[in-house]
Parts: structure tokens; C-alpha cells; sequence
């Protein structure tokens, strides 16, 4: 897939996920308790997964539709080209998530905890992100897109190259994350917690320079 053109100062779109639209639909959600092999090119939807608990769970070329995985534990989970639509993983627990070419479309991840996470070619569109905890975590270049990150920890983060576009930062944790250039412009980022050598090198707005003045030393009159 052709990637639409950008300006040459603008961080490109992420690889979208390598699925087709018509995967078959996984019948019996429960094989996702139990697989050993990766599940593969199945579609899942509106079905309630919440509280499972399953360590190691991978998914290639998936999609997963309004499916309930809300206080899940799923330590080490990898996804490969999958995209996550209208999801709850609200309070889900994926310490040391791998993410390759994965998009979460308009999903509750509210208390959503993945730290230490690997993401590459990530990209997450709307939905609610409030408490998300994502300390340690690797996003280098990936697009969060009219986010709710309120209150979030991304302390010790790898956000270099990310494009926050039209996101909500505030009082978000960004302290010893990797900003350089990461792209801040037209975010709220009221009351966000970082140092001056945290925000070195990325891109902001007038108004945003001017909330982060205070915290490099400079005074504006």
C-alpha cells in the first residue's frame, strides 16, 4: 500500500497492518485461552474475552472487532499485523508487549498497562487512553492521533520521532522519555511532568513554548 505524500518536515504514517477484509471469523473464542501456535488471517468479534489470563498469546493478521478484553492478563503478548477496533482493553495487563504494524482504532484503554513495551510501525486513533502506563516503553515514530493520554506514564519512554496530532497530554508522566523529534504541535499539554533536558529537540507550537518557558529558564515579557 502506497503511503499518502507528506510535507518533508512531517513524520511519515506508520506501515499499516497486512490484513485482508475478509478473514473468516474465529467461531470459538476460547481457542485464544488455549493455542500454543500463533493464531493467523482470523477475524474476532463481539465477544467478551475479559479477564482472561494468558502469557505468550500471539496473533498475526488479525482483526479484532468491539471484543471485551478489559482486566486481561497477558504477559509477553505479540501482535503482527493486527488492528484492534472499537476494543475494551481497558485495565488490561501486556508487560513486555510486542507490537509490529498494529493499529488500535477508537478503543478503551483506560488503566491499559504494557511497560517495557516494543512497538514499531504503532499507531493509535482516538478512544480514551487516561492512566495508561507505559513506562520503558519503545514508540519510536509511531502516530497517536486524538488521544486521550490524561494522566498517562510514558516515564523513561523511546518517543523519539512520535507524532502526537491533536492528543490530550495533560498531566501526563513524560520525565527521562526520549522526545527528540517527536512532534508535539496542536496536543494539550498543560501540566505535563518532565525536565528541560526531557524536552530538548522536539517540535512545538508558539502556545506550547510558552507553557514549557518556565521549565528551560526562559522569561517572556
Amino acid at each position: 500500500m502506497t503511503k499518502p505524500k507528506r510535507a518533508p518536515d512531517e513524520i511519515p504514517l506508520p506501515d499499516p497492518p497486512d490484513v485482508t477484509g475478509d478473514l473468516p471469523l474465529l467461531e470459538d473464542a476460547a481457542a485464544l485461552r488455549t493455542a500454543v501456535e500463533p493464531l493467523r488471517e482470523m477475524r474476532l468479534e463481539a465477544t467478551s474475552l475479559a479477564g482472561i489470563a494468558r502469557p505468550g498469546l500471539r496473533l498475526e493478521s488479525c482483526v479484532l472487532k468491539s471484543v471485551n478484553l478489559s482486566q486481561a492478563k497477558l504477559p509477553g503478548l505479540r501482535l503482527r499485523d493486527v488492528r484492534l477496533e472499537s476494543c475494551d482493553l481497558s485495565n488490561l495487563e501486556a508487560p513486555r508487549l510486542e507490537a509490529v504494524r498494529v493499529e488500535f482504532v477508537n478503543c478503551r484503554m483506560t488503566g491499559f498497562r504494557a511497560s517495557e513495551a516494543d512497538c514499531r510501525n504503532i499507531r493509535i486513533m482516538e478512544g480514551d487512553q487516561r492512566y495508561a502506563q507505559l513506562r520503558f516503553g519503545k514508540f519510536q515514530f509511531a502516530w497517536f492521533e486524538s488521544c486521550v493520554f490524561e494522566d498517562a506514564d510514558f516515564y523513561g519512554a523511546d518517543l523519539r520521532g512520535a507524532r502526537f496530532q491533536k492528543c490530550s497530554l495533560r498531566n501526563a508522566e513524560l520525565s527521562e522519555a526520549k522526545l527528540t523529534d517527536a512532534d508535539l504541535r496542536g496536543s494539550q499539554v498543560e501540566g505535563v511532568r518532565l525536565n528541560a533536558f526531557d524536552i530538548a529537540g522536539a517540535t512545538v507550537d508558539a502556545s506550547q513554548a510558552l507553557l514549557f518557558a518556565p521549565l528551560l529558564g526562559i522569561r517572556i515579557r
